[in-house]
């Protein structure tokens, strides 16, 4: 008996991404998972034109994931700059937490580059919670950024570089195992640039 439409899409999507935590995206088919899910290729290339784009859409599920860690650590806060803080943290938190949903968003997944603007827009999910967050600490007179979506894109990107450094054993040895000591120091830096010393 075929599955409902309210059902096939997160079985496809559930069971992609139980591939993707094992295997890379280049070595896993539509066939593959046509075959986790018990239904034929043909019946997800009704859902989805390409693996690319089912691959995109579990990228994008695990990015709202990861914004609503933000948004909870965000209202756990009061002050601005605290806000950021928490945010910070728990960008850092979710990726090594989930490392491998880390890697394969930041870097595994084809880029939807070929995607419409508003498709595109949709990964910067997280990018503009901390550009409204930092925006707010300007506005406020506690931080200097002349550019608030560059300052927190470099943050964002900074800090990844950090974190997979950290996962893939890339940093210095003695950092193999001391991950937030060696992203405090970026994370430091980032905010001694942004927040003036206090008077």
């Amino acid at each position: 008996m075929r599955k409902t439409n309210t059902e096939i899409v997160p079985l496809i999507k559930e069971k992609a991404l139980e591939l993707l935590m094992q295997r890379n995206p280049d070595s896993i088919g539509m066939r593959d998972i046509a075959r986790e899910c018990g239904i034929t290729a043909a019946n997800i290339y009704h859902y989805y034109a390409d693996k690319d784009k089912l691959f995109q859409q579990i990228a994008l599920d695990c990015l709202r994931e990861l914004n609503a860690s933000l948004v909870k650590e965000i209202a756990a806060a009061k002050l601005p700059k605290k806000k950021i803080i928490r945010a910070i943290n728990a960008y850092r938190s979710w990726c090594f937490e989930n490392p491998r949903k880390a890697l394969l968003v930041m870097q595994g997944i084809k880029s939807a580059d070929d995607a419409p603007p508003e498709t595109v827009h949709e990964y910067y999910l997280c990018n503009r919670t901390g550009i409204a967050l930092l925006k707010e600490c300007v506005a406020l007179g506690i931080a200097r950024s002349k550019n608030p979506v560059l300052d927190v894109s470099i943050l964002v990107t900074g800090l990844w570089g950090c974190i997979e450094s950290v996962i893939l054993k890339k940093c210095a040895v003695e950092y193999w195992d001391k991950g937030i000591a060696y992203t405090n120091r970026f994370i430091e830096m980032w905010m001694e640039k942004i927040f003036p010393e206090e008077k």
